[in-house]
């Protein structure tokens, strides 16, 4: 597992200790940062299951101000701030080890506009995820969301009315899915 571009190009990150995660293959994650190319420089990036932190470091490496990486596991943490050392973007990388739905109902932060939601396949945690993205307030209507999700897991977005499909791509059995939360269904930040 490599970073692919930016300041940190050509890194090899560390996998956390176990096996136990699933890291984005080169070609999804090159191809996803493709078509996100013009939102990363600038932006506060959201890494939910977030495994080695792969996908959070390359958003920093091309530009990203901020990343947050939430995993419950302290080998997955553990990995991340060394990659994060290692890659010298610790100064704008924050970890936070919790499971993702305590994250998303814990104390708002600044609201982000990149989140990328990257689950174990077929375990059931895209449903509650997916219920608490329209009422947490560190989402605004412009964020953009995806999930890489295994073709077999249906979202079921259909039957969602507060969130959006935008697009979807598909790499053999793997499937990135954008949405963002319709205009009405995202949360009132005060100002």
């Amino acid at each position: 597992m490599r970073v692919i571009s930016g300041s940190a190009k050509g890194r090899q990150l560390k996998m956390p200790k176990g096996g136990k995660t699933r890291p984005a293959m080169d070609r999804v994650k090159s191809s996803l940062f493709s078509i996100l190319a013009a939102w990363i420089p600038d932006c506060r990036f959201l890494d939910l299951f977030a495994g080695s932190g792969s996908l959070g470091i390359e958003a920093l490496s091309r530009g990203a101000a901020f990343a947050g990486f939430v995993d419950m596991s302290t080998d997955c943490i553990t990995a991340i701030r060394e990659n994060l050392e290692m890659t010298r973007l610790a100064d704008r990388g924050r970890t936070f080890r919790m499971d993702c739905l305590s994250f998303l109902r814990g104390r708002p932060l600044e609201p982000f506009d990149i989140v990328c939601i990257d689950p174990p396949y077929l375990k059931g945690l895209l449903e509650p995820i997916l219920n608490e993205l329209p009422v947490c307030p560190m989402f605004h209507e412009r964020t953009i969301f995806i999930i890489e999700r295994q073709k077999k897991d249906d979202l079921g977005l259909d039957k969602k009315p507060a969130l959006e499909l935008t697009d979807e791509r598909l790499f053999g059995d793997t499937v990135l899915t954008f949405f963002r939360l319709r205009p009405t269904a995202a949360p009132q930040v005060p100002t």
